[in-house]
C-alpha cells in the first residue's frame, strides 16, 4: 500500500516538474506517461530509493567541495567511486599556506577511479592517471567582511532598533560595555560611506542581520538602525544590495591563489563576485601571465591556463550577465550571496535566465549553493531540495554542486549518493525526451568552428534517431567534444583524449565522459591510421564496461590528409554496431 501511494506521489511530482517544459497538453500527457514508465522500473523493496550510478557516471556532473569531512584518503576514495566529477577547493577562509590544499590534491590524484583498471594493465613505461577528476579552485574574491569586534570579543549581539555605526576604523580598543548607546562595527571596505546612501540596506552575515542607513557621518563612517536582532562575529560577510561597489577584480590574496592554481595545474578557477566583463578579462590576463612565468621556470611541464568560471552573485553581475558570459569559459550560479544581493523572490528567475543563456551559447553552467543543505545534519534530503536539484538538471545545468554538505557536513557520502540519484533520475527524463538542442553562438564562428558545429549536430542527431548506446570521440584539443556537448546529447559521450589536462577540462560538460587513450600513436599525424585508434578506443571502452558487443555507437574523429590528398584534414562520422572480440 505504501509503495503504491509513494509511486502516485512521485508521478505527481514528476508531472509538476515537467509541466513548465511542455508546450501543450499533448506534450504534457506524453511526458506524464514516460515519467510513469521510468518510475515503474524502480524496485519498491525499500522505502528509500537510490538510483544506481551508471557505469559511465551521471550525465549531469556533480562537484563536491573538499573539507574537514572529506579530507581523509578513504573519504576521497568514496567521493571518486560514488560519482564526483570535480573536486572544489574553497579559498574563502584559507590563508597563505598551501599545505592543506596540496594535501587534498595529492590524495585525489592517487584515488583509484575507473582509470586505475587501465593503469594496472598499461604497457611500457607510461604512467596512466588513476582517475580524471578535475580540480576547481574557488577564489575568495573582492568581498567585504567585518573586522574584529569592540573589545576584541568573539561575538556581540545586535538588538532590533539599536543604533549601529559601520566604520572603517579599528574598534578593538573600544569598551563593549561602555556607556554609549551606539555599537560600532568595523568593515574592510574603504569606500563604504561613498557607496551607500540614506535609506540603503547593509546586510551582515549572509543577510541574517539587516541595517538601514540613517545618515552618512564622514568618509569612514555611516550610522544605521538595526532592522532585526541577532549575533555578529568578526570575519562575517557584508552585502550592499543594489549598490555598485568600488573593489578590484583581484585582491592580492586572489593573485597568490591563482598562481598556485596554475602551478598545480588545476583545471578550473571559480572567479568570485564577477561584476563586469572587464573583471573576467582581468582574471584571464593574470592567469596567462602566471602560465608564461611558470613555463619559463619549469620547461619540463606543460602549463595550460585554467578555465575561468565566473561566479554571478550580485545584482551588477546579473545586469551585465550577457557581456560576462561572452568573456567567460563557464558560469556558476552562486545562489548564496546572490540571494542576499537581490530580492530572494527573484533568485529562481535569475537562475533560469542564466542557465538558458549558457545553453544557447554552448558554455557550461554550474548551479550551486544549498542544494542539499539539510544533509549537513540529516541523512536524507528534503523533498524541496530534491525538486530543486531535479529542476536544475531539467532546466539545463551542466553540473550541480555540493558545498558544506561534503566539506563540513555529517553525511558527506550520503549527500553525494543522494545527489547522483536525483541527477540520474532527471537525466533519464531528458533521455526519454530525446531532442536535439542547438547552441546559438554569440560571436561569428571561425571556419573550423563551423565545421565542428556541423559535425556535432550530425553526430548527436544520428545518435538520437538510431537510439545509439553512446557517441565516441577521439580528440586532441577537446574542441570537438565541447562542440558535441553544446548540442546537449542525452546519451554518454566517450571522449578519448591523448592529453590528461585536456581530458580533465572536459569533466565540466554535461554528457562528456573523458577517457585517457592509451596509445603511442599521434592522432594528428598523417602517418597514423585512425582505424587503429578507433579499435583501441573500442577496446578501452569495453575494458571499462562502457560498451559491449551488439551496441550501436556513433564515432567522431579527424583524419590528417596524406601528401597526395587535397585537404589538410577531414572530419569523420561513423555508425557502427560492435561485434564480438
Amino acid at each position: 500500500y505504501l509503495n503504491v501511494v509513494t509511486l502516485l506521489l512521485s508521478i505527481i511530482q514528476y508531472y509538476s516538474i515537467l509541466t513548465p517544459h511542455c508546450k501543450d497538453i499533448n506534450d504534457r500527457n506524453m511526458f506524464f506517461n514516460k515519467a510513469t514508465k521510468v518510475l515503474c522500473r524502480r524496485s519498491f523493496s525499500s522505502a528509500v530509493w537510490l538510483k544506481p550510478l551508471p557505469v559511465h557516471g551521471s550525465l549531469t556532473k556533480v562537484i563536491c567541495t573538499l573539507g574537514p569531512s572529506t579530507d581523509k584518503e578513504d573519504r576521497i576514495n568514496d567521493l571518486v567511486s560514488n560519482g564526483m566529477s570535480i573536486a572544489r577547493i574553497n579559498f574563502s577562509h584559507s590563508g597563505n599556506d598551501f599545505t592543506y590544499p596540496e594535501k587534498l590534491i595529492n590524495m585525489l590524484s592517487k584515488s583509484p577511479g575507473k582509470h586505475s583498471q587501465l593503469a594496472a594493465g598499461s604497457y611500457g613505461d607510461e604512467s596512466l592517471p588513476q582517475n580524471l577528476r578535475g580540480i576547481l579552485v574557488d577564489t575568495k574574491g573582492p568581498e567585504i567582511r567585518t573586522g574584529p569586534l569592540q573589545g576584541n570579543v568573539d561575538v556581540a549581539t545586535i538588538e532590533s532598533g539599536s543604533i549601529v555605526e559601520i566604520t572603517t576604523k579599528d574598534v578593538v580598543d573600544d569598551d563593549p560595555n561602555g556607556p554609549e548607546d551606539v555599537m560600532r562595527i568595523q568593515v574592510d571596505y574603504a569606500s563604504i560611506a561613498s557607496s551607500v546612501e540614506v535609506g540603503s540596506q547593509i546586510l551582515l552575515d549572509d543577510g541574517l542581520i539587516a541595517l538601514k542607513v540613517s545618515s552618512i557621518e564622514s568618509k569612514s563612517s555611516v550610522m544605521c538602525v538595526a532592522m532585526n536582532s541577532g549575533p555578529i562575529k568578526k570575519n562575517k560577510g557584508v552585502n550592499l544590495p543594489n549598490t555598485s561597489i568600488d573593489l578590484p577584480a583581484l585582491t592580492e590574496k586572489d593573485k597568490q591563489d591563482l598562481k598556485w592554481a596554475c602551478r598545480v595545474q588545476a583545471e578550473y578557477v571559480a572567479a568570485s563576485f564577477i561584476r563586469t566583463p572587464d573583471n573576467v578579462r582581468s582574471v584571464i590576463a593574470y592567469l596567462n601571465r602566471c602560465v608564461a612565468e611558470l613555463s619559463k621556470e619549469d620547461s619540463s611541464k606543460t602549463f595550460i591556463r585554467p578555465l575561468v568560471i565566473s561566479k554571478i552573485e550580485n545584482k551588477e553581475g546579473v545586469d551585465n550577465f550577457q557581456a560576462i558570459l561572452k568573456e567567460s569559459d563557464g558560469i556558476m550560479v552562486a545562489r548564496g550571496d546572490l540571494g542576499v544581493e537581490i530580492p530572494y523572490r527573484k533568485v529562481f528567475a535569475a537562475q533560469k535566465m542564466m542557465v538558458k543563456a549558457c545553453n544557447k551559447a554552448g558554455k557550461p553552467v554550474i548551479v550551486a549553493t544549498q542544494m542539499l543543505d539539510s544533509m549537513q545534519r540529516n541523512p536524507r534530503p528534503t523533498r524541496a531540495e530534491v525538486t530543486d536539484v531535479g529542476t536544475a538538471v531539467l532546466d539545463g545545468a551542466d553540473a550541480v554542486m555540493l558545498s558544506g554538505e561534503t566539506a563540513a557536513g555529517d553525511y558527506p557520502i550520503e549527500s553525494l549518493k543522494a545527489m547522483t540519484s536525483v541527477v540520474g533520475e532527471a537525466d533519464e527524463i531528458l533521455r526519454e525526451k530525446g531532442e536535439l538542442e542547438c547552441a546559438v553562438r554569440q560571436v561569428k564562428l571561425t571556419h573550423l568552428e563551423e565545421e565542428l558545429d556541423a559535425i556535432a549536430t550530425s553526430a548527436v542527431k544520428t545518435a538520437i534517431d538510431l537510439d545509439a548506446k553512446c557517441i565516441m570521440l577521439i580528440t586532441m584539443s577537446g574542441r570537438v567534444a565541447r562542440a558535441v556537448a553544446s548540442k546537449r546529447p542525452s546519451i554518454p559521450v566517450l571522449a578519448f583524449c591523448t592529453d590528461e589536462q585536456v581530458a580533465k577540462k572536459l569533466q565540466i560538460h554535461r554528457s562528456i565522459c573523458p577517457i585517457f587513450l592509451q596509445t603511442k600513436m599521434d592522432p594528428g599525424s598523417n602517418t597514423t591510421r585512425m582505424s587503429f585508434l578507433r579499435a583501441e578506443a573500442v577496446r578501452t571502452a569495453k575494458e571499462l564496461g562502457l560498451v559491449d558487443a551488439g551496441d550501436r555507437v556513433v564515432t567522431v574523429d579527424r583524419t590528417a590528409g596524406k601528401s597526395h590528398e587535397p585537404f589538410e584534414f577531414s572530419h569523420n562520422i561513423k555508425l557502427s554496431t560492435l561485434k564480438e572480440d
